[in-house]
Order: structure tokens, then C-alpha cells, then sequence
């Protein structure tokens, strides 16, 4: 009697030591994984939680503990991503709004320097009462011009008008003496109303590279939810669970991840079309400012208004005179950031889309290779046939478990 049971007792204390051996492959990959304490681990397979679909050697604590990881890596790399993109935003706009001041006020200082030349040479300038203009006024008059140009396009943004052809007729028939109205014919027209659509064009851009900053101003407050936190844990840790697995060759299946990844990013696919909306806007009213409505044309056809009413004896002179030909070193600076923002704007038509490609790719390439036909499906190493979701989806925003390869039920397949 005494010997069956001593048997018994050791065959026993052989099974229970068998059983608990179950989870020493995964105590030591948690382990190295440095994710917490190697103590959580259990002795004993388990059922509930996130990742206990079925029976495995997750506990409580380590599931804590990978929702930890995920929120912390995952809120790092998508606020980065969001930064980048709003950082460019901003640069971009700023660095426009900084051009168009700065060409308006340098060619401010060619018609002054145009004028001081002009003066300076009195051989240049027909004997009229006009040449015999104070220097001082004829100065003012230029920087009244240009200075209404430059508070136009500041004080436009306000919505307080400034009457561009008003300002230039204004210049004319004061520097010509000229008391009656300008005839409708005369070149000074076509002047106001070509500058006026450039600064209109320019404000356009402004007005819309403003709104751009506050879109994605605004998906920068972009948080991670608790059902995206679990779908990621469920993705990148719970193949970990089962003892029979080796993590490093658990790599997600392909589309299970881009819909973990559209799941969670959903709020911020949903608005999606409304930035690619804003980016071909933002382009084609580019191509007016750089084309028909070009700022460049519309500035230098002032600066040659004002040349050739400094030397002219009356209106009827004034469109006869040849093009005034100057250097304009600024006008390069300002082709350089329309050419590079329409560039990249262009590249914002699918910022946000190729986000969950991008994510997928960059979690591929720090997996071991694997086949799409033995791959982590959320549950198992399998196959994962599901469709893949629309971008801003509903389905993805539910709990992972959901749209693994249960998602299949729908029949939806690529």
C-alpha cells in the first residue's frame, strides 16, 4: 500500500513540474524582451484577458504591461509623424508669407532708387513742370504707392480694403499734375487690376496655407484609444502567449495589420479626402500666382508705371515708353518657395492614407521574414483572408478580437 502511494506521489510532483514547465519558454522571452517583471509570468496556463482567446502564458500583469508599451510607442511614433507633417505646414506658410512681404518691399526700394537716378540726371527727364518736381515728393508719392501695396496685403486679411487702382491713379495724376480724370484707356488700369488679382491670388494662398495649419493643428490632438491599445497588444505581444510559439518568427500577417493600423488611425483617415481637397486647392491657386495672376508680372508692371510717369510730360506719354528692365534678385527667392511649396503640396494629397502602409512596413522590417500563408492572424499562426477596410472605416474601431480572423464571417475577402 505504501509504495503504490510514494509511486503515486512522484508521478504527481513529475506532472506538476511537466505543467509548470509549460511557460518557461515564454518567462524567458519576456525576459529578454525587458517588457516587466519575469515574476508575472504564470506557472500555469490561463484564460481571459486581451490576448486569452484560448488558454495560454499571459497574465493580468503582463498585459498591463504590454498596453503600456504599445500606448508609449505608438503615441511617440504617430505624434512624430503628425508633428512632421504640421512642422512642414507651418514652415511653408511662413516662409511664403515672409516672400511676398519681402519682394513687395524690395521693389519698393528699386522705384526709390529708380527715382534718385532719374533726379540725379536731369538730362533724362523732359523739360516740363513734372521734371521740375522736388526729388522729397516724388519719393513720397513712390512710397505711398508702395506702402498702400504692402498694408493692402497685410490689412486684406482683416477684410479692410485698400483701392489698388484708387492709389496708382492717385500717384499718376499727382506726379503729372493732372487734375481730371484718367481716361479709361490709358495703361494705368490694366496695371491696378493685374496687381490687385496677384495680391487677391497671394491672399488666397495665404488665407488657405492658415486654415492648412489649423487642420493639422488640430490632428495633432489626435490619442490613442483603449480599443486601438488592445488591438496593437492582441498584434504585436499576444503570439507571445502561447508557449508552442518562438516570438521572433510570429510576424503579423500583412492585412491584419493594415486594419489594426486603420482601426486605430480611423478619426484621422475619416478627414482624409478633406486634405487631399486642401492640397489640390492650395496647388491650383499656386499655378494663378505663378501664371495668369503672377505676383512677379503684376509688381514689375508698377515698377514700370512709375518709371514712366517720372518721365513723361503727360498721360497720353506714359504707355508709349519702353519696358523698364531691372534687377530683381528677389524675384528668384520668390520663385523658389512657390515652385517648392507647390512640390510639396503635392505630396500631401496622401499623407495620412499611406500612414498604416507605412507603419505595416516599418513592423515587417523589424520581424523575421515569414510567408503571408504562415502568419500572426491575431489568434493563431495561420492565414488571414480578410478584406482589408476602407479607410475611416467604423469596423476597425472595435475591439481587435472582433476584426481577427473572426472578421472573416463577413465574407469579404480581397
Amino acid at each position: 500500500m505504501f509504495l503504490p502511494i510514494v509511486f503515486l506521489l512522484i508521478n504527481n510532483r513529475y506532472f506538476v513540474e511537466s505543467y509548470s514547465d509549460s511557460c518557461s519558454n515564454v518567462r524567458h522571452q519576456y525576459s529578454t524582451m525587458a517588457i516587466g517583471n519575469p515574476n508575472d509570468v504564470p506557472y500555469t496556463l490561463q484564460q481571459g484577458g486581451v490576448c486569452q482567446v484560448n488558454k495560454g502564458c499571459c497574465s493580468a500583469e503582463m498585459e498591463r504591461s504590454f498596453s503600456k508599451r504599445v500606448k508609449r510607442e505608438y503615441t511617440a511614433t504617430s505624434r512624430a509623424y503628425f508633428d512632421h507633417v504640421y512642422q512642414t505646414v507651418k514652415a511653408r506658410s511662413e516662409h511664403f508669407q515672409m516672400s511676398i512681404e519681402r519682394y513687395i518691399l524690395h521693389n519698393a526700394r528699386i522705384s526709390l532708387q529708380s527715382c534718385s537716378l532719374l533726379h540725379s540726371n536731369t538730362t533724362q527727364l523732359p523739360v516740363s513742370t513734372t521734371a521740375n518736381l522736388h526729388l522729397d515728393n516724388h519719393k513720397q508719392r513712390v512710397m505711398n504707392v508702395y506702402g498702400n501695396v504692402s498694408h493692402y496685403f497685410n490689412q486684406v486679411y482683416e477684410n479692410k480694403d485698400v483701392n489698388i487702382r484708387r492709389l496708382i491713379k492717385t500717384f499718376v495724376k499727382e506726379s503729372l499734375s493732372v487734375r481730371k480724370k484718367l481716361k479709361s484707356t490709358t495703361c494705368v488700369n490694366d496695371v491696378a487690376d493685374n496687381l490687385e488679382a496677384a495680391l487677391n491670388a497671394a491672399w488666397l494662398v495665404k488665407e488657405n496655407l492658415k486654415f492648412g495649419r489649423s487642420l493639422f493643428g488640430s490632428i495633432r490632438q489626435w490619442r490613442v484609444s483603449d480599443s486601438c491599445v488592445d488591438a496593437l497588444v492582441e498584434m504585436n505581444y499576444c503570439s507571445l502567449c502561447n508557449p508552442n510559439h518562438v516570438y521572433q518568427f510570429t510576424k503579423p500577417c500583412s492585412k491584419y495589420c493594415l486594419n489594426v493600423q486603420k482601426g486605430c488611425l480611423a478619426p484621422v483617415l475619416q478627414i482624409s479626402s478633406r486634405v487631399t481637397e486642401w492640397s489640390r486647392l492650395l496647388q491650383s491657386l499656386l499655378q494663378d500666382l505663378q501664371s495668369s495672376k503672377s505676383l512677379q508680372s503684376g509688381v514689375s508692371e508698377l515698377n514700370h508705371l512709375i518709371h514712366s510717369t517720372l518721365i513723361s510730360e503727360s498721360v497720353d506719354d506714359i504707355c508709349g515708353h519702353e519696358a523698364y528692365v531691372y534687377k530683381d534678385p528677389w524675384r528668384v527667392t520668390l520663385e523658389y518657395h512657390l515652385k517648392r511649396l507647390s512640390e510639396e503640396l503635392e505630396l500631401f494629397e496622401n499623407v495620412f492614407d499611406t500612414l498604416p502602409y507605412q507603419l505595416c512596413d516599418k513592423l515587417q522590417e523589424s520581424s523575421q521574414p515569414g510567408s503571408e500563408n504562415h502568419c500572426w492572424n491575431g489568434t493563431a499562426m495561420s492565414t488571414y483572408n480578410c478584406h482589408i477596410a476602407d479607410n475611416g472605416s467604423i469596423l476597425p474601431i472595435l475591439h481587435s478580437v472582433l476584426w481577427g480572423t473572426r472578421c472573416c464571417l463577413n465574407k469579404k475577402h480581397d
